[in-house]
């Protein structure tokens, strides 16, 4: 069973030493009788992305904008950049670089004049010049002059970043940042999250993309604003109590319903021409005996994150 303790201990093991951007412990926000994120710790050190991981209500959005500075904790305490979580809310404000899920642009202003503004916004010296190099930087030059309500959604959230990041932040809050974006979009935001890591900067990004999950240096899983797992997408995927099987053969897509009648299996999903399912480690003898009436083959491979999230989701659902 997971604690508090015990997932903050795990995400903290195998850790270099470095600047700490990220320190907070037990924060608790609750809306009216609903609690939105349950005692929720949370450590960045400079140079790492950690990946906040759940569906729509798990509490990513909550906690994010607390780290952010614009919600209040309602408990908890901790520091962000060396600011007071709770007691200097406007420093972190001024210093972090967030992105909203939902397009914070003003749409009848151009490019160049939501980027002018935001620079404006954190008090940089010359906005002018810092929209113009963000411009350069996020590959704008063709819209600088267009109303940002007339962009395509990958070139609106292109702007959105370029503006969350125009003051250099050392600290980046990203929400669903690839929401709605196609694969080339998709890369080249997590292209930049990482040159932004190794230049010594931190993000913590919130996503429902397992595969995109896979690209942070450590993860939470989260289920109704709770920690359920922590570590590195790896650890993740070897903490749960299952394994992960591929059945091969030329019919093997066809055998999902019998698979998932078979005690012990957790769920099946296609992989290629196969089917891969996560199962309890003593399901195997009958998956075994199911492939052989089938004529077909059961490899064991590798656990990855998304087939823990079904585990932890079905043990979940089980208490």
């Amino acid at each position: 069973m997971y604690t508090d303790e015990a997932v903050l201990e795990s995400s903290l093991t195998s850790r270099v030493s470095g600047e700490s951007l990220v320190a907070v412990t037990d924060v608790t926000k609750r809306y009216a009788r609903r609690v939105a994120v349950h005692k929720l710790s949370l450590r960045l050190q400079a140079g790492e992305i950690f990946g906040l991981v759940g569906s729509n209500g798990s509490g990513k959005t909550t906690m994010l904008r607390m780290l952010a500075g614009i919600l209040r904790p309602d408990q908890g305490q901790g520091q962000i950049l060396g600011f007071d979580l709770v007691k200097e809310a406007a420093e972190i404000r001024g210093c972090v670089g967030y992105m909203s899920q939902a397009l914070s642009l003003y749409a009848d202003l151009s490019v160049f004049e939501n980027l002018r503004f935001r620079a404006q916004v954190y008090g940089l010296s010359s906005p002018r010049a810092a929209a113009g190099t963000a411009i350069v930087n996020f590959e704008l030059g063709e819209f600088t002059r267009i109303p940002a309500g007339r962009l395509s959604g990958g070139w609106a959230r292109r702007l959105q970043l370029a503006a969350a990041l125009i003051h250099s932040p050392r600290l980046v809050l990203l929400d669903e940042p690839t929401a709605g974006l196609d694969a080339a979009s998709r890369h080249d935001v997590w292209r930049r999250i990482g040159r932004l890591a190794a230049a010594g900067a931190g993000a913590i990004v919130s996503t429902h993309d397992l595969a995109e999950a896979e690209r942070c240096s450590y993860a939470a899983l989260l289920s109704e604003g709770k920690i359920v797992a922590t570590g590195t997408p790896g650890q993740i995927a070897r903490s749960a109590s299952a394994e992960a099987f591929l059945l091969s053969g030329p019919d093997a897509r066809q055998l999902a319903e019998p698979i998932e009648a078979s005690p012990g299996v957790i769920a099946s999903y296609p992989q290629g021409p196969g089917l891969r399912v996560v199962a309890d480690p003593n399901a195997e003898e009958t998956l075994r005996r199911v492939a052989s009436i089938h004529a077909a083959s059961l490899t064991r491979v590798a656990m990855r994150l998304e087939d823990a999230v079904l585990a932890f989701s079905r043990r979940l659902s089980a208490e």
